[in-house]
């Protein structure tokens, strides 16, 4: 055994002194390897120069590989070989067949348990999601329960487009949001460019760009020519005009008044089920 492990250190060392990239070993493709001697390939990142996939991109791409995973805290890797070290997620591996991942808790207030650099910026804070980052106090990441907000949209970073992209609002505590929780829309989302980011306008309206439904029974139904959004909120309508749950910017400070404690936070448009068109929502966001 020993040995074995020796022959296989030296033809890795081997191709990384001449720049190359492993793709077989002996005549065993690298991805089908699940040992070296008795360590666990999915607990190395690297052999010299040598990528060797140790995650999972996402939460979808963990349920396939591993039908029955249950609910809670899983590490991924979005990008792979790329800058963006691994880290953890939380997975709603339950509802509607499971492979969420949570990109955020937009917890209202959001300034409440707030990192000290927000500055009554709630929205323009945590919703930037065209950036490979996480927002937030770095214990709430991941945590479906935190006592702030916090966004991670590093996990887009690995996604394959369209995605789904569900709301959930005022959950007391996470629990799964099927078909009974009504407080909910589902958008499927074409790129990236039309997630929520401020400092950017979107394009919500062209056709195929942004589709919504408020349960999973339903069939998508685009968002209609009235959508709008500007560079400090994200606001999908509904073809009856009316609005569903959107993302608004949180005081007058981005409309030439002074930053206030008037944080808008998500809304909860009539375009929903139960929807009532009042502001002050918060909202857990996943995406598959």
């Amino acid at each position: 055994m020993r040995k074995c492990i020796l022959i296989f250190i030296s033809i890795f060392l081997f191709c990384y002194s001449f720049g190359q990239t492993v793709g077989k070993v002996g005549g065993a493709d690298k991805d089908a390897i699940s040992k070296i001697g008795s360590v666990s390939t999915t607990s190395i990142a690297k052999i010299g120069d040598v990528y060797a996939p140790a995650y999972y991109k996402n939460c979808k791409e963990i349920l396939a590989g591993n039908p029955g995973s249950p609910d809670g805290v899983y590490t991924i890797d979005p990008d792979g070989s790329g800058p963006i070290e691994p880290f953890n997620c939380f997975c709603d591996m339950t509802t509607d067949g499971g492979g969420w991942t949570m990109v955020g808790y937009y917890r209202h207030p959001t300034t409440e348990n707030a990192p000290a650099d927000l500055d009554n910026r709630d929205y323009a804070y945590f919703m930037k999601a065209r950036n490979d980052q996480a927002y937030g106090k770095p214990e709430y990441i991941a945590n479906p329960d935190s006592e702030g907000a916090w966004t991670d949209w590093r996990v887009l970073a690995g996604v394959s487009w369209p995605i789904e992209f569900a709301n959930i609002l005022d959950q007391t505590t996470y629990a799964t949001w099927g078909q009974e929780n009504n407080a909910k829309v589902i958008y499927r989302v074409k790129n990236r460019n039309i997630m929520p980011n401020y400092g950017t306008s979107q394009d919500l309206t062209t056709s195929d760009n942004l589709y919504y439904k408020n349960n999973f029974s339903f069939g998508w139904s685009d968002v209609g020519s009235s959508s709008n959004s500007e560079t400090y909120y994200w606001y999908p309508r509904n073809s009856a005009n009316k609005i569903l749950s959107a993302f608004i910017v949180s005081n007058n400070f981005y409309n030439g008044g002074t930053p206030s404690n008037y944080h808008y936070a998500t809304f909860f448009g009539s375009g929903l089920v139960s929807g009532d068109d009042t502001r002050h929502h918060s909202a857990r966001m996943f995406i598959r």
